[in-house]
This record gives C-alpha cells, structure tokens and sequence, in this order.
C-alpha cells in the first residue's frame, strides 16, 4: 500500500468532526484492511506484528475518543498475536478484519432492531447531537406504526443536530428543534432522553460536550437516560479515556478570534456510567451492574497501553 494513501487516509479521519462516531470506524476499517491487504509479511511473525501495532497506534490516534476504531485495532492485534509466520499473522489480521466488518453490520442492525422496540413504550423523546445508531432506532417507528415526537438541537459548532431533525422529519416523525441550551428547559415535556456514545467504559460514556449536564438534569427529574450503542464501544477498564477530550480548532467557534479570549474547543465530555439508566447494545438492555461485568472481561493488547501518538 503506498505510504501517501495511508497517510491521506489518517488525516482524512483525523480532520473530521463532522461524521458519527460509526461513519468514521468504517472508513477505519477499510482503511486498515486496504492496508494489511497489500502489506508484505516479510521477515518473522515478531516483525509483522510490531508493523500491524505501529498502524494500529497511528489509526487510534487520529481518533483516541473513538472506542470502535481502538477496539478494532486492538482485537486484530490479539487475533494475530499467536502467529509464528509473517504470513500467518497477516492472514489472521487480515481474517480478523474481514468477519468484524460483517460482524459491524450484524451488531448495528440488531441494536437498532432492539432499540427501536425499546423505545415504542415512548411518546415524546429528547436526543443531542446525531449518533447514526439513535438516527436510525427512530426514524424506524413510523414503521412500527409509532407516533413519536423528538426534540433535539442544532448541535453547535458542527450542526449535526439541524442534519438530524431534517432527516427524522423525512421519516415522518414530528420533530421540535432548538439552540443546544433550550433542551434544559424542555426536559419536563419529555418521557425519555436518548442519547448514542462515541465510548463506553468504567470512567462514563462519552459524547459531544454538553451530554454530561444534560444527563445530570435528566436524572435529578427522574427522567430515563438511555445510551444506544454497540458492545464494540466498550473500552477495556485500564484504557485512558480521557486522552479523547483534547480540543479542537477554535475557529470553529470564532473565525477571527481576539487576542484577549481564550477558545476552548472541546468536542467530547463524560458522563458517569452511574446516571444512566440503561445502555441499549445488540444483546439487549443492560443496566450498570451487566455493563461493568462486560467492561472488566476485556483486555488491552500490551503495545497499546502507552502513550498514543499525537
């Protein structure tokens, strides 16, 4: 694979702040399989598997917040950490790969069957940002002969949210849609807030800035707080969460900033495990005491718990 593409790939995920959180693990995933595809297995399986962690580490760099694309580099590595030959852990990398890209589409497709079922004991929603997976659990429920209302938001600075209620509108749901602050405040009109995850582990779900308070003010209500996400989100316990909270371009907030103001740009923030209510995945719903058991059984292959490659 020539180094340009794979260059060109890793900036092209790592400049996006637009897509979901699912949008960007694809273009991951075909990125890492072009990648071991016409790789060269030359040399002893030690050497081979040093090249596929080196991938691995830069590809979760672009995106540490992202947990689909660390689970999905660090589950290769431990499907190929058994070879004895170069070319036997390239055909088990690349293996490996090949099944969790049917498995992805497996998961995502059951999760929103599930979820879409769930939420039909709901007749006003709230949601914030776009996760593709909520995206699509309700745009289904016209399908299942469900009237439904979302309210949502525009999703400052990326807008997402303004995405979102055209094309939950287009599927016939009747949507109200406001800047980001007014969901506080409409929070006593809804039954349920539902939200997706760009991460899950022992520290919180990460999501789009904002999600943390928003949760606490659901909560302190008594208002359910589900997150709608794939097991493939969940991180191992000794993963450092935090690393995905860096900031982000501050133009994005203001163009011609002034010398006198400080932007922060932060894109993601945490939301304790502990207010949340349910975590709604391809198994089905599982409450706090399910997801820390599912969290605690995975492990970090050894080359990735150092420092990630900025």
């Amino acid at each position: 694979m020539a180094r340009s593409k794979w260059e060109d790939g890793l900036i092209g995920i790592r400049e996006d702040h637009t897509s979901g959180s699912a949008e960007l693990e694809s273009r991951a995933m075909n990125l890492l399989i072009d990648a071991v595809s016409e790789s060269e297995a030359l040399g002893t399986a030690l050497r081979y598997q040093r090249w596929l962690l080196h991938i691995g580490r830069d590809l979760v760099s672009t995106q540490p917040a992202m947990a689909g694309i660390f689970r999905l580099v660090n589950d290769m590595l431990w499907a190929a950490d058994d070879a004895v030959r170069a070319e036997e852990a390239r055909l088990l990398a690349l293996d490996f790969l090949q099944q969790r890209q049917m498995q992805v589409a497996d998961h995502m497709e059951r999760v929103v069957e599930r979820a879409a079922s769930y939420l039909k004991r709901f007749d006003r929603v709230m949601t914030y940002s776009r996760s593709s997976t909520v995206w699509q659990a309700l745009s289904i429920q016209r399908e299942l002969k469900h009237e439904m209302q979302v309210y949502c938001s525009e999703s400052r600075p990326m807008l997402e949210g303004q995405t979102l209620a055209s094309e939950l509108g287009w599927a016939g749901l009747e949507v109200v849609m406001g800047i980001d602050m007014a969901l506080f405040g409409w929070l006593p009109e809804v039954q349920a807030l539902i939200i997706g995850a760009d991460a899950v582990s022992t520290s919180g779900v990460l999501n789009k800035i904002g999600t943390a308070a928003l949760v606490h003010a659901a909560a302190e209500r008594n208002i359910p707080r589900i997150v709608v996400a794939t097991s493939h989100k969940f991180l191992p316990n000794d993963y450092v969460l935090e690393q995905g909270l860096r900031p982000g371009d501050p133009t994005e907030l203001m163009p011609v900033p002034n010398k006198n103001v400080h932007i922060v740009n932060v894109y993601f923030d945490i939301t304790p495990l502990e207010e949340v209510t349910v975590v709604l995945t391809e198994e089905g719903a599982l409450e706090h005491g399910a997801v820390v058991s599912r969290l605690g059984g995975l492990r970090t292959y050894a080359g990735l718990l150092g420092r990630q490659n900025t």
